[in-house]
């Protein structure tokens, strides 16, 4: 039997609190516990219902946000805390994960973030919508998801492109995975334990792998992605694919290590440069795609890090 996980919503706008509790219905396995309109309410309903997930804004009237998440630490430790907020910079983003929180939305992407965000911090991660510094530039919303995951081991790794790739398949999509043969052969394992057809799958080329090896071979020149060699080689690849598709909203996926394999090997900027060229596509297509770098990556240097992230529109760590 499904566990239901017991969620506290704390939003003063009405109308937005609606939207958050409707879409959270969605889900067979969340149980709305109460909703509040201030941090003082917040605080006593969280002490008396104890709720495994809390949701809430920053902006809050009396106490704020930030405030209620730092006394919900100590009141409700085990609870996961998820920020949903029209607070879109750096700084006010790393101080919501000071205070212990696992996830963080920005309002405008809530309809399509707040089921990723919940299901990931169910799952022990932690999530964030915007692609750090992605807004605070001035960015646009995205037309596509272009979501990175800082995995802690193969099986998360495995795990995440195995949902990414399965949930494709079954919507009728196709995938393009820009994987190593032995993670493919890890990929295919999984995806059969789920139940997912994937000989069919590949029978009917909707589930496409490249190797990373050919790909950065054929798109790098002196170390640096070229950007028309990426181009014409993405476009080839693509019209290829979209040949085979028969479904009349079928769409085209991706998901692999090919930028992550340039950062591991030192070249940083490349990899940023890779993850921006792939960007565009997605925005061009209006294409999800999916990317994966160990969380060890993150110990580089922060402004690489922060750069990298702020060239996808979600980030999970797990």
């Amino acid at each position: 039997m499904t566990s239901l996980h017991r969620v506290l919503v704390i939003e003063d706008h009405h109308a937005f609190r609606r939207l958050i509790c409707e879409l959270l219905q969605q889900r067979s396995d969340v149980q709305i516990v109460g909703e509040a309109a201030n941090g003082v309410d917040a605080l006593r309903q969280a002490a008396a219902l104890r709720p495994d997930v809390v949701l809430l804004d920053i902006g809050l009237p009396g106490l704020s946000g930030i405030e209620v998440a730092a006394r919900l630490r100590v009141m409700v430790p085990d609870a996961k805390v998820i920020f949903v907020t029209i607070e879109s910079s750096y700084e006010v983003m790393e101080e919501a994960f000071n205070t212990g929180a696992h996830g963080y939305v920005y309002k405008p992407r809530a309809q399509r973030d707040v089921l990723p965000v919940l299901d990931a911090v169910i799952r022990g991660g932690r999530f964030v919508s915007g692609g750090l510094e992605r807004i605070a530039r001035g960015d646009g919303l995205a037309s596509h998801r272009h979501h990175v995951l800082f995995y802690s081991s193969d099986a998360v790794l495995v795990d995440g492109f195995s949902r990414f790739i399965a949930g494709a398949l079954a919507a009728g999509n196709a995938v393009i995975a820009c994987v190593s043969e032995e993670r493919d052969q890890s990929l295919q394992r999984e995806l059969r334990a789920s139940h997912a057809d994937v000989a069919l799958a590949i029978r009917q080329e909707r589930y496409v792998r490249v190797n990373i090896g050919d790909v950065i071979a054929k798109v790098m020149v002196n170390g640096r992605p070229d950007t028309t060699r990426f181009l014409n080689a993405c476009e080839e690849l693509l019209a290829d694919v979209a040949r085979r598709l028969t479904g009349q909203h079928a769409k085209i996926m991706a998901c692999g290590e090919c930028s992550s394999t340039v950062w591991a090997h030192g070249n940083l900027e490349a990899a940023i440069q890779l993850e921006h060229l792939w960007d565009e596509i997605g925005k061009t297509r209006q294409m999800d795609i999916m990317c994966a770098y160990p969380l060890t990556a993150r110990d580089e240097s922060v402004s690489a890090v922060r750069g990298l992230c702020a060239e996808h529109t979600t980030v999970e760590i797990r």
